[in-house]
């Protein structure tokens, strides 16, 4: 195995390269001596005059040298180039660094003459590493199937809290789908590869501030229903709201869900910090369109009582369906900024700015969700939710 005589001086060779060669080589006109490389650049005229140790796949790079019209193949790591003759010259090679993620990392350029020899050249493919934007559901029963989607997830490894690795059962530049392995915990999932590895900011299976989960956490039991058959749970039991909401107004128990502290776990605030840094979450399944009828959500202060019309309400407006029937395939995680919580009880209801917001979360105790407003006509709701949250940003 022979190395490239790399030399010191860069001379005039920085200068933008000119007078590539033919478009046929012929093999009596090339040099037995072998290749040299002074260096390699971009070819983005506005980064001439930086040297290259590496570069991102697809790249077009400029590699500088000597005796550089024997070479017939060029590998990066274990992909090869595709070498066009117009673009190789006695001094230059001008070449895109391959597309294909490397299955084997030597961080070398293999250069291949007309004679056969090989020859190397230190060069690094930078490849990034992974990157993880969402998950489908953070909560996901042992054997169930994480969705995550993200951007380079080449030949991947996913762990799971307690360091358990799932199984893939697909694997996309940017999804991947995981078999939750058994005895995971809560925290975030790890997406390793050869290129590096990246921990989520959400975490699975999240146990950070749950205000109700419908099996330990409880609500009033006189307004929505628990269960967990009708769909499937992703955590025990779950909370619903199921109705063939015939009427032309809804405001009725089993399509509203009332946590009121004094009866639960005492005068403790829902979240502790500021507004702008923190989200309700919880997980929904709806397995019929939904198409109608907003979906309030709001706080209230310690009280036995719902606190809609306390003056200082401010309430989020989850509408799914604004842009046409909304339905879910299996749960989801949904996610509301508390910045969102920014409408008063009587404000229209086409406003996008509202009149209100929250202004002092360590008053707020209760939790109601509830459909609420005008239907337009049959609209039967079902509604599963689960593991109301509030934590911070991902």
């Amino acid at each position: 195995m022979r190395y490239l005589i790399i030399y010191g001086s860069l001379l005039a060779s920085l200068a933008i390269i000119t007078g590539i060669g033919a478009c046929k080589k012929d093999d009596s006109t090339v040099s037995n001596e072998p290749p040299v490389v002074h260096y390699i650049r971009s070819t983005d005229p506005g980064k001439s005059d930086s040297l290259l140790i590496g570069s991102f796949m697809g790249s077009l790079i400029a590699i500088v040298g000597e005796n550089l019209n024997s070479t017939r193949e060029l590998w990066f790591n274990d992909q090869q180039a595709v070498l066009n003759p117009t673009y190789i010259t006695e001094k230059t090679i001008l070449v895109n660094v391959p597309s294909t993620v490397p299955g084997t990392v030597t961080d070398k350029i293999r250069f291949v003459t007309a004679n056969g020899s090989e020859y190397f050249y230190d060069f690094k493919v930078n490849v990034p590493a992974p990157q993880i934007n969402s998950i489908k559901c953070e909560f996901v029963p042992d054997g169930g199937t994480v969705v995550l989607e993200g951007d380079f997830f080449f030949d991947p490894k996913v762990l799971f809290p307690g360091d358990l690795e799932g199984q893939l059962t697909l694997v996309e530049k940017t999804k991947i789908e995981v078999t939750v392995p058994a005895g995971a915990g809560a925290g975030p999932i790890t997406v390793q590869t050869n290129f590096g590895k990246v921990k989520s900011k959400f975490y699975f299976r999240d146990d950070r501030n749950v205000l109700l989960d419908y099996d330990t956490r409880m609500h009033e039991t006189w307004t929505a229903p628990v269960g967990n058959s009708d769909p499937s749970g992703c955590a025990g039991n779950y909370a619903f709201f199921k109705s063939s909401a015939n009427g032309a107004w809804q405001w009725a128990n089993e399509l509203t869900m009332q946590y009121w502290a004094p009866r639960g776990r005492g005068n403790v605030p829902v979240a502790v910090g500021s507004k702008d840094d923190l989200v309700l979450k919880f997980e929904c399944n709806v397995p019929i369109e939904w198409r109608d009828v907003r979906m309030e959500i709001f706080f209230g202060p310690y009280a036995d009582d719902h606190g809609r019309d306390h003056p200082n309400t401010a309430f989020a407006r989850w509408q799914p369906w604004l842009n046409g029937p909304f339905k879910t395939d299996g749960w989801i995680t949904v996610s509301i900024p508390l910045t969102e919580f920014k409408y008063g009880k009587d404000d229209p209801a086409d406003d996008p700015n509202g009149s209100k917001s929250i202004t002092n979360l360590s008053a707020l105790t209760n939790v109601v969700m509830m459909l609420f407003g005008p239907a337009n006509g049959p609209n039967p709701v079902h509604i599963a939710f689960d593991n109301v949250r509030i934590v911070p940003k991902d």
